[in-house]
């Protein structure tokens, strides 16, 4: 008989944010292989507190490939301290779990992702259960869980109470760390989905001979996408104009890149695609030439990965996750918010002074983070928690 693992996700995909912890998604689907797993995964929503008391209790439950999704409301008040949202979500986490475990059966273990609040309420059951505790944590950067005195005592207590912490990336660890260095640490990539993300079966040559360089992610400022559309300026005013920039994904600063990118000339050689599913993702990246991330901060960078999968090599600042992802025979490292280095580095692929095997590439992705290797890395993490209990 399959072992029960419960994941309690402080981030999860939902109809409004559909890539938001979708990592979390593409593990648990990934662990659901070897394990029984079901997911809780609370959201957030407004409460309307004069109809009904703060801890009024409802859930969304669907069936996601063989995993089991328990979606329970926290009603909060808005705008919300933080704090007093915290507050709403322990009671309704632990009646949602209650409800899990008489519906599905106990499980044999409970994996938090991100310390708050998932981890900390993950905490709260094991006590309430007596089932061992572990968490992934993803966030970026860690300091993020860190800005309040409430959420300093909360990540404390939440580590200490830990069976194990796994961070994604050696950075991250060491963030970890920092703040408590008693917390018992051990790095574990992301899982990249390589059975998906596979190299294109014929490569496709640009119409134009131009080099794509492509770069997909949430459009926010930590992205640097700025600072790839400065570059690619840089590259004309060199009088390098044999390539492509294109740039999938929407974000709060899309209207503003999309600004920058007119008023720096780009027009030509750079094309904005929008939110992309899956496998427009993966279309993407197999047609590219080159990947570029120009992160400000970055956990791992799922998408570098999924790059390389496709045996693409990549461009990516030293910016914490990254270099645990590349190495020289993969990629280039670059420093962050340095358009200059960029540019030179994205010239050396346009006069063909740069290049990579696929299948070297690739290789380097499937061995370290590929699903299998996912798999080994997570069960040896249980089976040492369970040998001791």
């Amino acid at each position: 008989m399959k072992k029960k693992i419960l994941l309690l996700a402080s981030w999860y995909p939902t109809t409004a944010s559909p890539i938001g912890g979708i990592f979390v998604q593409d593990q648990a689907r990934i662990l659901s292989r070897q394990y029984e797993v079901a997911v809780l995964a609370p959201q957030l929503v407004p409460g309307n507190f004069r109809k009904a008391g703060p801890f009024t209790f409802s859930q969304e439950i669907e069936q996601d490939e063989a995993l089991i999704v328990y979606r329970p409301r926290v009603p909060v008040p808005l705008p919300r301290p933080r704090a007093l949202a915290f507050l709403f979500y322990l009671p309704v986490v632990k009646k949602s779990a209650a409800k899990l475990m008489a519906e599905w059966g106990q499980p044999d273990l409970i994996h938090a992702h991100v310390v708050l609040p998932g981890g900390w309420a993950a905490v709260q059951l094991g006590k309430r259960y007596s089932l061992p505790v572990v968490l992934t944590e993803h966030s970026s950067p860690f300091a993020m869980q860190l800005r309040r005195p409430y959420q300093r005592f909360l990540v404390r207590h939440t580590l200490a109470q830990m069976q194990q912490v796994i961070a994604v990336s050696p950075a991250l660890a060491q963030e970890i760390q920092d703040f408590f260095p008693a917390a018992p640490l051990v790095v574990a990539g992301n899982v990249i989905k390589t059975n998906f993300f596979v190299p294109p079966e014929i490569e496709k040559k640009s119409a134009r001979g131009r080099t794509r360089f492509l770069s997909v992610a949430l459009l926010s400022k930590q992205k640097g996408i700025n600072y790839l559309l400065q570059a690619g300026r840089l590259l004309l005013a060199r009088g390098c104009t044999s390539f492509e920039l294109t740039i999938g994904g929407d974000g709060p600063e899309r209207t503003a890149l999309e600004r920058l990118a007119h008023d720096l000339g780009l027009g030509p050689h750079c094309r904005f695609l929008g939110m992309l599913a899956p496998h427009e993702v993966k279309n993407a990246m197999q047609q590219c030439d080159v990947f570029v991330m120009p992160s400000l901060h970055e956990s791992f960078c799922i998408v570098l990965g999924e790059a390389m999968a496709c045996g693409k090599p990549v461009i990516a600042t030293r910016c914490g996750g990254p270099e645990f992802v590349i190495t020289p025979e993969t990629g280039v490292l670059v420093e962050p918010a340095n358009a200059a280095m960029l540019a030179e580095v994205m010239e050396n692929f346009i006069t063909h002074r740069a290049a990579y095997d696929a299948q070297q590439v690739r290789q380097s992705v499937v061995r370290r983070f590929g699903e299998e290797a996912f798999l080994q890395n997570l069960a040896a993490v249980y089976e040492r928690i369970w040998s001791k209990i």
